[in-house]
């Protein structure tokens, strides 16, 4: 038997006096007994050390009124089981579990120093918004490898969440006290559930239960825990109960029909998608409530930074994401730019295009031109005929360059006169193939063809005071006719 100080009357081992394990009593041979640490309703803690380790643990005994008690004893077990079936860095890790000659069990966990939240509000009030936030997004956490693991803590509440420091001075949260948790279905543990007491602590408490949970504790989910967690939330950044009466059914009533204070009017200034979160984990039809990953999601953007990651690892052990919110494209966000004046629309970007494009065509146009009159002169040349013939000829295509040079100075008129140009060259040069009509009525308005035999009279002056047109080959060729000399 452990030995123990109790206090009641006679001092009897069987009275109803306190149950407090003495330091330096060793227990199970390997843990010896340090102080005191906190006591329940149903069991004691005490600071002990491994004898084998020098290891600093935290042992939990429940106390023998309640050990008396099968499904008491049960539910204390089942806390050690099920604690240790969850791998949590935020969740108070079990070394081992036993029971005393006398029959009490105990549970060794991890030692932990600091306080839980439900003394942090006490001492300090509403708590600050970044703190709170890291606090709550590791008990997310938490609770996403307890949910994983098919698994529903069920008690929820400040005093089962326990605040330490790391080296830095920022918080780690401890997930405590499994005891009154459901496995669900397809969970590792094959032990019943056993049956709820008249017992407040059996229970949980009624001011951070769930209206499902009010109405049957048995037929809860994962959800009921986020309704927790959101009451945990409510009260650590306004330092006041979400549902607070003077009796258990009064608070009850409450919680089943009542709305919350307005928590923005509690604490003005809170942000406000962290407020519609905490709204969203009170909403009483557990269909239209927020969902745990989504309450991390909130959490994870007033939180500080170095907490932020842990939003990753909740959407990777509950398989889902968060719904990211959409970006603000509302046109006061956009960038605002000048209207174009009508001298800038005409003069900044199209008119330069449309000058040079301009440009472009004439140049092509003109070359184009100028090398359909080099091939027209070809074509004359490119046949031996008489003297006469020959001066015709020149006179012909010297008409059709400066035909071609003016078409160049006339943007309007260059297409057409380009093409007319072409086939009158085409046509002069090719013998027996008709000139198309168009091309002839230009050389229809050369002077008459002289008389057969006859010298061409003032030939010289007749080119020199008017330009002689070139007249085009007939279908039957032409012979050279005798040119007389008069001396």
């Amino acid at each position: 038997m452990l030995p123990t100080k109790r206090e009641g009357a006679g001092g009897a081992s069987g009275g109803g006096g306190r149950f407090e394990p003495l330091p330096g009593v060793v227990v199970a041979g390997k843990y010896r007994v340090e102080r005191p640490l906190g006591e329940g309703g149903m069991g004691i803690v005490v600071a002990a050390t491994h004898l084998g380790l020098e290891q600093h643990v935290a042992i939990k005994f429940l106390l023998p009124e309640a050990a008396r008690n099968k499904i008491a004893v049960e539910r204390f077990l089942r806390e050690a089981r099920v604690a240790a079936m969850v791998k949590s860095e935020y969740v108070a890790r079990v070394h081992d579990v036993g029971t005393l000659d006398d029959g009490v069990p105990y549970i060794v966990m991890e030692h932990l120093d600091g306080s839980d939240l439900g003394k942090l509000i006490g001492r300090s009030g509403a708590l600050p918004v970044p703190e709170t936030s890291e606090i709550a997004l590791q008990a997310c956490e938490a609770l996403a490898e307890v949910h994983a693991a098919g698994i529903v803590h069920r008690d929820l509440k400040p005093s089962n969440l326990f605040v330490t420091r790391r080296a830095d001075g920022s918080p780690v949260v401890k997930l405590l006290d499994f005891g009154i948790s459901k496995l669900t279905i397809g969970a590792q543990d094959s032990s019943p559930d056993p049956g709820l007491t008249a017992t407040t602590t059996i229970m949980g408490s009624p001011s951070y239960m769930s209206p499902e949970q009010l109405k049957s504790t048995k037929e809860v989910d994962p959800r009921t825990d986020v309704w927790s967690l959101g009451a945990v939330l409510f009260e650590a950044l306004s330092g006041k109960q979400a549902f607070a009466g003077d009796s258990v059914p009064q608070v009850c009533a409450m919680i089943a029909s009542e709305k919350p204070a307005s928590l923005s009017h509690l604490r003005p200034g809170l942000p406000a998608d962290l407020v519609r979160a905490i709204e969203g984990c009170l909403e009483k039809d557990p269909d239209k409530r927020i969902s745990l990953v989504n309450l991390a999601a909130v959490l994870a953007r007033t939180a500080p930074q170095r907490a932020r990651p842990l939003l990753e690892r909740i959407e990777a052990t509950l398989g889902t994401q968060a719904t990211r919110p959409r970006a603000d494209t509302s046109p006061r966000d956009l960038p605002v730019l000048p209207l174009a004046t009508a001298d800038q629309a005409r003069s900044e970007w199209p008119q330069p295009i449309r000058k040079k494009r301009r440009s472009s065509r004439l140049k092509l146009l003109a070359l184009f031109s100028l090398v359909v009159a080099g091939l027209a002169s070809a074509g004359l040349y490119a046949k031996r005929v008489g003297i006469g013939t020959v001066r015709g000829e020149l006179v012909g295509a010297t008409s059709a360059v400066a035909s071609a040079a003016s078409v160049a100075a006339s943007a309007a008129n260059v297409a057409a006169s380009a093409v007319n140009v072409a086939a009158s060259a085409v046509a002069s040069s090719i013998p027996a193939i008709p000139v198309p009509s168009s091309v002839s009525a230009v050389f229809d308005e050369s002077s008459p063809e002289p008389d057969a035999g006859e010298p061409p009279e003032d030939a010289g002056a007749h080119a020199a005071s008017k330009p002689a047109v070139a007249k085009p080959h007939t279908v039957k060729p032409r012979h050279p006719k005798p040119v007389h000399h008069k001396r």
